[in-house]
């Protein structure tokens, strides 16, 4: 890479048309092809500051600037010591913009860190706020009752334990937590992880039911409980699902065993203690950012499979059928497939399947509704309390489970359990429980983290990553000792507490209350509420979730590659499993960006007339090529990934191979018996011979006229010499105008949007400035950031080149190339 030359006195092509004849007149052709204001620019100091270039305001009235020249004339570069002083300036600038606090503030700032809910208490008014957080959290409280018992099931726990996990996870979300809108509370994907994590843990502590007491007088199995006692296993499609028959037979005595939903509640206690002591560790080393690779086509294709596992799970509640339990890879579709041929066999129980569709469509059309009309009333109508209240009114009285076999709830505890350890036997007989803990742990934390992300951009405020992670992790772990199981947050209750318009964390008090009561005195009574009552509750509330799919074409006509990353992503949790599927979406999201930043856009630029901006040529019409002149530009980072693809687009568009060139040119000096040594292009061009056998060697490389490659090539002639070769340069094809060969003699390369670079693409930058030197085309770099030139610098890159190469813009570049050749 060169430095600046001085411009020539005369005979550059660059100045006014000249009155020669012949090579002149081709001169002055050329000349005129540069516009006027940018030649009015081609002086000593590299901008005219007269009144005719700077016409209008149009072009910027400076001096051309290198790097160095920029730090040399606006001293860029400082002394260790002057640097010191500067940052300790702008430290005490900014410390003086800050409101001076005494030590109670201080205090009182950092206790609210940790505890936002004292910054929510402090500055609450309750005349504004009040009202609608006591609205909101009267409606969520009556949802989260439904709800509770539903996702229960669905996390294969008894039913008080959905009553648990809310009551814990809002209160300790409360004292945690800095989102206004999120209800930490069961959530249906994550409940259904809980009861695939519980199922494994049980073949993993106790396989073959071994230590499990069997239940007595038992004959069916629950589709949320794989009973392992007793063991009949089945495969259906290469997939083992586990069937009991529990039988007297095999009992064992009961003081030296665990019942079933006591080992449920252990394992899901140790799963939940893991996931709660993961986020918590990862949000004290502030690890918060992870959430960024969890992109919304992953966070949408996630809930959406999620939601359509939940309904195949559902499907033998709903058609009260005996569906076995399945579990591994492409379980949502043998579900569906057993469920056919239940329904061939004629084993569907009609009277569950008509209770279902009835109350389904009553929570659908009611729902809709609701939505349509919150901005007309001031609280929705609450749908699945009712609902639930009504089905176990006439389940109860009309004798459901006795004359129509529609299977109940079954009993639910009153009041708080003690609190429970965990057995050493879930971390000492494998790793299932832990891994599953895991990744409960960062699916909760993702999900919840979205949502919150969603709802504070969505009402104008901010919440902190980290501060989030510790509070779910805070929400797990300080509740998993209750008979609980991990908790997220519930995008219904959420959604349910912002349209009614509840400002403040508040209003989980007063869900928090109702939940309370409904533990302490009403849930038993919930014992008689059909199983398939619930199933349509569970299936409606996913209404939102599985319409995520509606996003589809908005993503093909906005980015394919978020497009592809959904359906990909969906398509794995179909196919395989939700864990598994996930990190497949993950792992193709971030395959794409690795894509795109190894093949981004790359084009050449042209100047917009008048003005110093340069656009992409192919969708600009009136940016304008300057003669002589490639301005490239990679819209990527050059690194070992994009490096090959940087250097063959670079051939590609500036329509030269300097490589191919200087090999043809070789081959044919040895052809021509002119020695095997290194061939000097610009020495050759010294030579009208040399310049005519040039310009047939490389007619297949370039892409302009030999008219003006003639006028290239005497471009690259000394100035003296200039005029005296120009007239035994020329050299006719039999069609001038259609020709090809080169007419290059300067690149730009526009490094702006070069984020950073590595030893690769250091490398190759040296053999492309090498290579393009050797057949007398200067390269210079233009826009290069901070980051890019120190890596340069400390990869010794300026040993051989001047640092003269370097411009500030693109147009900096422009002037002094017209001004130098």
């Amino acid at each position: 890479m060169s430095g600046p030359s001085a411009p020539s006195n005369g005979g550059d092509g660059l100045g006014p048309p000249s009155s020669n004849g012949g090579g002149g007149g081709s001169v002055s052709r050329r000349s005129r092809k540069i516009p006027t204001d940018l030649r009015l620019q081609l002086n000593d100091a590299g901008i005219r500051n007269d009144a005719e270039a700077t016409a209008g305001g149009k072009i910027a009235s400076r001096p051309a600037f290198t790097e160095v020249q920029l730090e040399e004339t606006f001293q860029n570069k400082m002394e260790p010591e002057e640097q010191k002083a500067h940052v300790q300036n702008l430290m005490d600038e900014r410390k003086a913009g800050k409101e001076i606090k005494d030590k109670r503030a201080i205090a009182l700032g950092i206790a609210a860190k940790v505890f936002p809910c004292l910054k929510v208490l402090l500055n609450y008014d309750i005349r504004e706020y009040g009202p609608y957080d006591l609205l909101s959290g009267i409606s969520v409280g009556l949802f989260i009752i439904p709800q509770a018992i539903a996702y229960s099931l669905l996390a294969n726990m008894r039913p008080q334990a959905g009553f648990y996990s809310a009551f814990f996870a809002m209160t300790i979300y409360f004292i945690f937590g800095t989102s206004n809108h999120v209800n930490m509370t069961s959530q249906g994907a994550v409940s259904l992880l809980v009861g695939e994590a519980v199922r494994a843990g049980i073949e993993q502590v106790y396989p073959n039911g071994a230590g499990l007491c069997a239940a007595p007088n038992s004959t069916t199995m629950d589709i949320n409980f794989t009973t392992l006692a007793g063991d009949a296993l089945t495969t259906v499609a290469g997939i083992t699902t586990a069937t009991t028959a529990y039988g007297d037979s095999n009992t064992t005595a009961f003081d030296t065993c665990i019942s079933r939903d006591d080992a449920n509640d252990r394992v899901a206690l140790s799963v939940t203690m893991i996931a709660g002591a993961l986020q918590l560790l990862l949000g004290f080393m502030q690890f918060g950012f992870l959430s960024i690779y969890l992109s919304d086509p992953i966070n949408g294709a996630f809930a959406c499979g999620a939601a359509l596992h939940i309904v195949s799970s559902q499907l033998r509640n709903i058609l009260g059928a005996p569906i076995p339990t399945i579990s591994g890879n492409g379980k949502f579709f043998l579900y569906f497939i057993e469920a056919i041929k239940e329904t061939l066999d004629s084993k569907v129980n009609v009277p569950t399947l008509v209770i279902f569709v009835f109350f389904f469509l009553i929570l659908l059309v009611v729902k809709i509704i609701n939505e349509r009309c919150i901005r007309y009333i001031r609280m929705p109508i609450p749908i699945d309390i009712l609902v639930l209240i009504v089905s176990l009114l006439m389940s109860k009285f009309l004798f459901w489970e006795t004359t129509l076999n529609v299977a109940p709830v079954g009993d639910i505890q009153k009041g708080f359990e003690p609190p429970k350890a965990p057995l050493q036997e879930h971390f000492t007989t494998g790793s299932g429980i832990i891994l599953n803990g895991i990744v409960l742990g960062i699916i909760s934390y993702s999900m919840s983290v979205s949502v919150a992300k969603t709802f504070a951009l969505r009402n104008g405020y901010e919440i902190d990553p980290n501060q989030e992670m510790i509070a779910y992790g805070a929400v797990n772990f300080g509740m998993c000792w209750f008979g609980t199981f991990v908790s997220a947050s519930s995008i219904a209750c959420t959604s349910l507490h912002e349209s009614l318009k509840g400002k403040t964390q508040v209003y989980s008090l007063y869900a928090i209350s109702i939940t309370l009561i409904g533990i302490l005195v009403f849930a038993p009574e919930f014992s008689p509420v059909p199983k398939c009552v619930l199933s349509a509750i569970i299936i409606v509330n996913l209404k939102n979730m599985i319409l995520q799919v509606e996003q589809l074409p908005r993503l093909w006509r906005t980015n394919r590659y978020d497009f592809t990353i959904f359906l990909v992503t969906l398509a794995g949790i179909l196919g395989l499993d939700l864990p598994i599927g996930l990190l497949i979406g993950v792992v193709f999201s971030l395959a794409t960006v690795i894509f795109r930043t190894q093949a981004p856009k790359a084009y050449l630029l042209g100047r917009l007339p008048n003005t110093d901006i340069y656009r992409n040529i192919k969708k600009h019409k009136k940016a304008e090529q300057i003669p002589g002149l490639k301005i490239f530009k990679f819209d990527g980072s050059l690194y070992f990934a994009s490096a090959e693809n940087y250097r063959n687009r670079l051939y590609r568009q500036v329509a030269m191979n300097p490589k191919r060139i200087l090999a043809k040119a070789k081959t044919r000096a040895k052809r021509e018996g002119r020695g095997h040594g290194e061939v000097d292009l610009r020495t050759d061009m010294l030579q009208a011979e040399g310049v005519r056998r040039i310009l047939e060697v490389v007619a297949e490389e370039g892409s302009h006229s030999v008219a003006e490659a003639r006028l290239g090539a005497q471009l690259a002639l000394p100035v003296h010499e200039k005029h005296a070769h120009f007239e035994s340069v020329a050299y006719h094809s039999e069609n001038e105008e259609t020709a090809s060969t080169v007419n290059v003699f300067c690149i730009i390369l526009d490094m702006s949007a070069c984020a950073f670079t590595d030893a690769v693409g250091i490398r190759l930058l040296s053999q492309i400035v090498d290579d393009f030197s050797k057949i007398g085309v200067e390269i210079y770099l233009s826009g290069c950031t901070w980051l890019v030139r120190s890596q340069l610098r400390k990869a010794s890159f300026y040993d051989k080149r001047s640092e003269e190469g370097f411009f500030v813009t693109v147009h900096d570049a422009v002037i002094h190339a017209l001004s130098s050749f």
